[in-house]
């Protein structure tokens, strides 16, 4: 709980997810959370408890994923906190911001919507300076025929289709979610990025609805088709989950 001996601090991170299993700590294995939690608790000189806007799984990257904690009042010092946290942890993982934010700010319960970007290139030979952020498709996609298939996720959705089901014995829980706006667009030579911002997203929902869009822009489907998909809820009709390296956080909205 926070005080008057207290301030409530909000973080944006970048990290190179290659270099973690994934966000969320974990026993006997580096993970963004513990790697940023242990740097922020030496500068402090206290425990944390970090707040995200959302987990990333292993080897997905992010440039705008937001962090939320506590900090004694009298010791913030958001300059020297992101160059000692930085120093510690980069280049694989630094702190863009540091800044106070209003009292009882939580990274994800007051987060609007979250923005990720997948990014593809294509062409016969990889790029070998995008190994590790792009998924390298050998053939070319129609860029024409995945901005049509993107289309249909914009709204409000059942997502079961493209989401990891809950396991068995979990509690149930809803796959609907609501996407703001979908697009793709051609960034540089071979190189296409897609580009989902929505309230909430489930459990591979980015990567499996990307997977799924590089088989149309392949032409082994058509773009028809994913409504239809979407309508049916099952996992089974949707293409596979794409590679987790292309897949950045992007932004998230307050």
């Amino acid at each position: 709980m926070d005080g008057p001996e207290t301030v409530r601090v909000k973080a944006v991170v970048a990290y190179d997810g290659a270099a973690f299993h994934g966000f969320a700590e974990n026993p006997g294995v580096a993970t963004v959370a513990g790697t940023l939690r242990r740097a922020l608790e030496r500068v402090l000189r206290q425990d944390v408890e970090l707040a995200a806007a959302g987990r990333t799984d292993a080897g997905v990257h992010a440039w705008g994923q937001v962090v939320s904690f506590s900090a004694p009042a009298g010791r913030f010092d958001p300059v020297a906190l992101q160059r000692s946290v930085n120093s510690q942890c980069g280049p694989t993982l630094v702190l863009r911001s540091v800044q106070e934010a209003e009292p009882g700010f939580h990274a994800r319960f007051s987060a609007r919507w979250r923005r990720y970007r997948y990014t593809v290139t294509t062409g016969a030979v990889a790029n070998p300076f995008l190994a590790r952020t792009a998924w390298h498709v050998s053939h070319p996609l129609d860029l024409a025929s995945l901005r049509l298939a993107a289309d249909p996720f914009v709204g409000e959705h059942d997502f079961s289709a493209f989401c990891r089901r809950p396991r068995e014995g979990d509690e149930p829980v809803s796959l609907v979610r609501r996407v703001l706006d979908a697009s793709w667009h051609e960034v540089g030579d071979s190189t296409l990025s897609f580009s989902i911002r929505g309230q909430s997203f489930c459990h591979n929902q980015v990567r499996s609805i990307v997977g799924t869009m590089v088989d149309v822009g392949a032409g082994r489907r058509h773009a028809g088709e994913m409504l239809g998909i979407l309508r049916s809820g099952d996992r089974a009709q949707a293409g596979p989950v794409a590679p987790p390296h292309g897949l950045c956080l992007w932004e998230v909205g307050y």
